[in-house]
């Protein structure tokens, strides 16, 4: 997996703030983040786990 620049976490970071902030409206699209956890950047995976932000 390559390097991920800190804009394109911070970009993904917040999308999955907006998508968690209304679960029902974005179930679907969480239930998608869920099955790719996985694969996230371990940059995006702290700065989740930082904000206790789990899925």
């Amino acid at each position: 997996m390559g390097k991920f620049s800190s804009q394109e976490i911070e970009s993904q970071y917040n999308l999955i703030k907006m998508l968690l902030a209304e679960p029902k409206k974005y179930k679907d699209a969480i239930d998608a983040i869920r099955k790719d956890i996985a694969y996230m950047p371990m940059e995006l995976k702290k700065k989740l786990e930082e904000e206790n932000i789990i899925f």
